[in-house]
C-alpha cells in the first residue's frame, strides 16, 4: 500500500516577522523613554511646593512601575537603556 509522496513542505521565510519584531521593540523602547522622561518631569522634589498632587503622584507611580518593568526584562543587556 504505497501513499502518494507528500509535496516537501517549504520553511516560510521568518526575516520579514523577525525585521517586524525588531521595529516593534525600537518602538517600544522610544516610547518607554518618552514616558520614563514625562514622569521625571512631572515629579517634585521631596523640598517644592506641592501644586498638584494626583499628577505628582501619577507621575512617581509611572516612574516606579518603569524601573520595575526594566528590572524583569530578563534580556536587558549593559549596553541597552539606562
Amino acid at each position: 500500500m504505497n501513499r502518494p509522496a507528500e509535496p516537501a513542505r517549504a520553511e516560510p521565510d521568518l526575516a520579514p516577522l523577525e525585521d517586524r519584531i525588531r521595529q516593534l521593540e525600537a518602538h517600544m523602547e522610544a516610547l518607554i523613554e518618552a514616558v520614563a522622561v514625562l514622569a521625571r518631569g512631572l515629579e517634585r522634589g521631596p523640598m517644592d511646593e506641592p501644586q498638584n498632587r494626583r499628577t505628582e503622584e501619577a507621575a512617581r507611580r509611572t516612574h516606579e512601575l518603569l524601573l520595575l518593568a526594566k528590572s524583569a526584562r530578563p534580556d536587558q543587556s549593559a549596553g541597552r537603556g539606562s
